[in-house]
């Protein structure tokens, strides 16, 4: 098998200079740079060192060049790229669902604290919190349809952050809400129903 590898790099390797970089686009385009980013580092340097290789060898004469360096870098691109664009995929996915289930959480927090707000008495001396806080939940909704938006745009990271930070607010909301409702003597749910 070596013998075959080495024959097929006697001369210039067209083949798997092609091989290799229609496989690090493949992988780039399975946006790898961005879900696998060493790995495809690692690739595009293998690609890169191999044509840096390939030039310097066709800069010699004629029966000095040795292909072999340049062979072995592009054939090395080549089958790993496959296997890069793979991990890329895989990670995106993971990335993608753990970013659903955050704004998934996050809706059902902004949820239970709109319930914990309409549950306030509505007396005139509580009229001031509850208009602030439903102001406060129109911008918490606000936020969860532009993380919805960030999701279906695939920006994962950003999705889990902002959806960490609403889920953060909501909590500070409902704590301002079971305030309201201690003055009342009454004691405001915690997941969304009533004791």
């Amino acid at each position: 098998m070596m013998a075959l590898a080495l024959a097929g790099c006697e001369g210039a390797p067209v083949e798997q200079v092609d091989r290799a970089r229609r496989g690090v686009e493949k992988a780039r385009q399975a946006e790898a740079d961005k879900y696998a980013p060493e790995e495809f580092a690692q690739l595009a340097d293998s690609l890169r060192v191999g044509l840096i290789e390939l030039d310097r060898q066709q800069a010699q004469f004629g029966l000095l060049r040795d292909y072999d360096a340049a062979c072995h870098a592009l054939e090395w691109a080549g089958r790993r790229a496959g296997e890069v664009r793979r991990q890329a995929e895989a990670n995106k996915e993971t990335l993608g669902q753990a970013a659903a289930d955050a704004l998934q959480m996050a809706t059902t927090d902004v949820e239970a604290t709109a319930a914990s707000v309409f549950r306030i008495p509505r007396r005139i001396e509580y009229l001031e919190e509850i208009h602030s806080f439903k102001n406060d939940l129109k911008g918490l909704r606000a936020a969860l349809q532009e993380i919805n938006a960030q999701l279906r745009a695939g920006n994962y990271t950003q999705v889990q952050a902002r959806s960490k930070s609403v889920r953060e607010q909501a909590e500070r909301l409902r704590r301002e809400v079971r305030g309201v409702m201690a003055q009342e003597g009454l004691r405001a749910p915690r997941g969304g129903r009533r004791r």
